[in-house]
């Protein structure tokens, strides 16, 4: 979650520092509103702000002012499509929900969110939801919509885990795949490593640890390739070699993270206007009826419980990338 939280902060600076604002139009604040449905979370967030042009304050000073950057009195709905059951957000501080806003161009303190308890709102695979922002007389400050998307199947490996361990040959090609979602832009592959630490100066004492490995991110099709030696190498890169500390593999688990179409026609026009020949003008794509931002959906599939093969345990406490890690 603080990841997408941050994210969303990334985007905002973005669209509120867009250069193609006319700065020399009167006074008016335009919508900047930003959120990714996901129902593998434990709740749903949804940033609204604004940015206008006061022709009296240079902008850096403008963005300092709370009151300039967010809307009072207003009303942040989801609506699924389907029933037109509506669902209305409550106004926090993030910074109180342990989601802190980095110091910068914009006040940070505080730092306001619109949220929703997973719980308390029905999120169904393959289903519409709109977002609704309106002012207290009703009028609409700027709506968009987005599909759930749905939940996929890891096809590979399969099985049982405690019955066929899996074995990470430096040059084995491994293969993971899954059932792709025509509604996804992409996908984001990531293994957790489980593993205990002991520390031998503090006693006999072993703790839980876990190391998250990004192996692929925009992946466009249902599956990914990685070399074996890849795993023994991020660890090597990841842990400290210490021969106080001794250690012991448990198991791994993968994820896929679908993305939604949406963001990822915004991280396109992003990515397409970076680099040497580019205008290195801000994108100023957005799904939103008014002002900017992005309003897409996020889901998340893990397959936990994967254990490692002899062979690939000898690797790890012998082998020419981890042996200096000490594990047993």
């Amino acid at each position: 979650m603080k990841k997408l939280v941050f994210l969303l902060a990334v985007i905002v600076t973005l669209f509120s520092c867009d250069n193609s604002l006319d700065l020399n139009e009167a006074w008016k604040d335009i919508p900047v509103t930003y959120g990714f449905l996901n129902p593998s979370d434990t709740a749903q967030y949804i940033r609204v702000e604004r940015v206008f042009n006061d022709p009296n304050t240079s902008a850096i000073e403008v963005a300092k002012i709370t009151d300039s950057l967010y809307y009072k009195d207003i009303n942040v709905v989801l609506i699924r499509e389907k029933t037109l059951d509506s669902y209305p957000l409550q106004l926090v501080d993030a910074n109180l929900e342990g989601f802190v806003r980095d110091t910068g161009a914009f006040a940070n303190t505080p730092n306001y969110l619109y949220k929703i308890k997973t719980g308390d709102i029905v999120l169904k695979p393959s289903e519409y939801y709109t977002l609704l922002v309106t002012k207290e007389n009703g009028d609409t400050i700027t709506t968009a919509k987005t599909k759930i998307l749905k939940d996929i199947v890891i096809y590979i490996p399969s099985g049982n885990a405690l019955e066929r361990p899996v074995k990470m040959g430096y040059d084995l090609k491994h293969n993971i795949s899954w059932d792709p979602d025509h509604d996804a832009g992409y996908y984001d592959l990531f293994m957790r490593m489980n593993f205990r630490e002991k520390d031998k100066t503090h006693g006999d004492t072993w703790i839980n640890k876990s190391l998250n490995w990004k192996i692929a991110t925009g992946i466009t099709k249902g599956n990914h390739r990685y070399l074996g030696k890849d795993f023994f190498i991020f660890l090597r890169d990841h842990l400290q070699a210490n021969n106080n500390i001794e250690r012991r593999f448990s198991t791994f688990d993968l994820k896929v993270r679908s993305v939604g179409k949406e963001l990822k026609n915004y991280t396109d026009i992003l990515n397409s206007n970076l680099g040497i020949t580019s205008s290195q003008q801000i994108p100023t794509y957005t799904n939103m009826s008014n002002g900017f931002g992005v309003f897409s959906s996020i889901n998340n599939t893990e397959l936990k419980g994967f254990y490692l093969s002899d062979e690939t345990l000898d690797s790890l406490s012998r082998g020419i990338y981890t042996k200096d890690l000490n594990f047993k």
